[in-house]
């Protein structure tokens, strides 16, 4: 009899406990961009908070330690912030909102003999959207796409015809490269958990 009462209490607790959990949406989450590793060198990550049901607050720090083209190499770090507007009151589900975002590039190049630096700050502000999608045990993908505008000022140390040249070419390199300077798009496709 006592053994009937024992498990039928833990059967009792162990669904509650159950219950309450599967009640509680995540209302954080972290995610890696797993393809920008390979495909581009880059290394993303994100971390979003959820408060009043709907208002989701985004940051991202992105790297990218090795930009090459045209005889210039450089390092790009970001940080991006987003407001995110949630359609339905938790994370998983369509959103919306603008972001504003500094990226600083620096590196080093050659041009005609001469050896040059640059400096590139750059900010974009603009909106975009996506989903995030969340499982039942906290893994999460997200995807997203953001347009802006974008302001820049490169900094050439010495600057002439040539060096101006030969960084233009740089910068338009690689497809990678387009997508670090003066990029006025914000696109993200990560996957982490949610908690």
């Amino acid at each position: 009899m006592k053994m009937k009462i024992l498990t039928t209490i833990l059967i009792v607790v162990a669904f509650s406990i159950t219950k309450l959990h599967a009640q509680d949406e995540p209302r954080q989450a972290i995610n890696i961009c797993a393809v920008a590793i390979p495909v581009m060198n880059m290394y993303v990550v994100n971390y979003e908070y959820l408060y009043h049901e709907r208002h989701g607050l985004a940051t991202r720090i992105e790297y990218v330690p090795n930009l090459k083209g045209a005889d210039t190499k450089g390092t790009a770090w970001a940080a991006v912030l987003d407001y995110r507007w949630h359609f339905s009151p938790k994370l998983n589900g369509f959103f919306a909102g603008p972001y504003l975002r500094y990226r600083y590039s620096y590196g080093s190049g050659t041009s005609e003999g001469t050896n040059y630096d640059f400096k590139l700050p750059e900010i974009n502000v603009g909106i975009n959207g996506g989903y995030r999608w969340v499982s039942k045990i906290g893994i999460n993908v997200v995807f997203a796409y953001g347009y802006g505008y974008s302001i820049g000022n490169e900094k050439l140390s010495p600057s002439n015809t040539d060096i101006i040249s030969t960084f233009n070419t740089f910068k338009n390199a690689e497809d990678r490269n387009n997508m670090i300077f003066d990029a006025p798009f914000n696109a993200e496709f990560s996957i982490g958990y949610a908690f």
